[in-house]
């Protein structure tokens, strides 16, 4: 920590070595208008968050806490300055160089005290500094810049931007109930927006004590029906299912989200830290997951004269919309037809994998010449209909089809 405390110190001294010496030859310059200073200020400040986000300095709640109120300062200060000054200045340069030296570095630690983690210099101290929150400007303050952006949308009550920076800004200031009412004026302006249903469902659950029943796993459902790959909704419908007591829903909804978050590190650890969990569950009911589903396989009469006792039957199940590698598979002889078959998880081809952890799948059935799974001119093919594992315990069929 201490070496971190003595690199700022020493870019600090870089800067003000810079500084200093331009200040110093009183060159007189027209100022910058103040919109544009804030404007850069703020640009710059979101390059820090970002990276600080990237480094695993901020959380994600605090980056987006910490950004939130950026915007919301800097939005008040533009309308508060919506035109620009253009005067010289002639302030005393030494007295300027002076005060630079001695602002400079309690303005720099005040700004890292405020939205950084001084703890995070410190790696023996982490969990504690993750649990510790950041300085948080007064409620007063927060009161007033959350005051002057619902004047604003008074005034524009159709600003789909600004309703969404209020309604972040609620949330990330633990005001779950007033962003419900700012996340219900978003669904009315974008009503097929899948975010927005998203958003509002989190913050129905928070202001219900955490709670995704009801409206919220509807909402949900709808944000997952726009969009199948939404994040945070197939994040949100596998702890609802989870909530619900459903092990294997939950599973298949963080199934579906893991290669999503593939590239996100951290998101992805937590991801499969909640599949291990639902995996944990399901295998306390094992007599549950050993159901078997018991599949008549039978044939059309004009293809039943080809099949020999030589050849070989695969039976196998797998995701409808998911890769062709099957999730659970037998190898037969092919003969006799018709005949009932039964899978179960002893099948799964996947170690760890379960039948009933998938929402759909569909059965499938090869006649084989030559004894190898991968399809070849002559063989014979069956296929269901997709199905719901954890309501279907038996079905049926039928091969119908010859490869050309």
């Amino acid at each position: 920590m201490i070496i971190g405390w003595l690199v700022a110190s020493a870019l600090i001294a870089l800067a003000i070595g810079l500084l200093a010496p331009a200040l110093l030859r009183r060159q007189a310059q027209p100022s910058q208008s103040r919109s544009s200073v804030n404007i850069g200020i703020a640009r710059e400040r979101e390059r820090e968050l970002r990276r600080e986000l990237q480094e695993d300095v901020l959380s994600e709640a605090d980056y987006d806490q910490a950004r939130a109120e950026l915007e919301i300062n800097l939005l008040s200060d533009l309308d508060q300055n919506p035109y620009p000054e253009s005067r010289p200045t002639n302030a005393s340069a030494p007295v300027t160089a002076t005060l630079l030296a001695v602002l400079m570095p309690l303005a720099a630690l005040g700004l890292y005290l405020f939205l950084g983690h001084p703890g995070a210099l410190d790696r023996s101290a982490g969990l504690a500094a993750q649990q510790l929150t950041a300085a948080q400007p007064s409620t007063t303050d927060v009161d007033a810049m959350l005051s002057n952006l619902r004047e604003r949308l008074i005034e524009r009550p159709d600003d789909a931007r600004g309703w969404t920076l209020l309604a972040n800004a609620l949330m990330s200031t633990g005001r779950y109930a007033e962003a419900v009412t700012a996340y219900e004026r978003l669904r009315q302006l974008e009503p097929r927006n899948p975010e927005f249903l998203v958003r509002l469902a989190d913050a129905l659950a928070m202001s219900n004590n955490g709670s995704l029943t009801g409206q919220a796993t509807q909402l949900i459902t709808e944000a997952l029906a726009l969009d199948p790959q939404q994040i945070q909704g197939l994040w949100l419908a596998g702890i609802a299912a989870e909530e619900r007591g459903e092990p294997i829903q939950a599973l298949a909804f963080w199934r579906r989200l893991e290669p999503l978050v593939i590239d996100q590190p951290e998101l992805l650890s937590e991801v499969r830290v909640m599949i291990g969990r639902a995996s944990t569950e399901l295998q306390k009911n094992q007599a549950e997951m050993t159901t078997p589903l018991r599949i008549a396989v039978s044939i059309t009469p004009d293809l039943l004269g080809s099949v020999t006792s030589e050849d070989t039957l695969f039976l196998y199940a797998r995701a409808p919309d998911g890769p062709p590698m099957p999730v659970a598979a037998r190898k037969l002889s092919a003969l006799p037809l018709p005949r009932q078959i039964t899978l179960d998880d002893r099948a799964t081809v996947m170690t760890g994998g379960s039948l009933l952890s998938h929402r759909q799948l569909v059965v499938g059935v090869h006649i084989s010449r030559s004894g190898n799974a991968l399809k070849s001119s002559g063989d014979l093919l069956g296929m269901t209909n997709p199905f719901d594992p954890t309501q279907t315990q038996e079905l049926a069929v039928v091969i119908n089809q010859r490869v050309p």
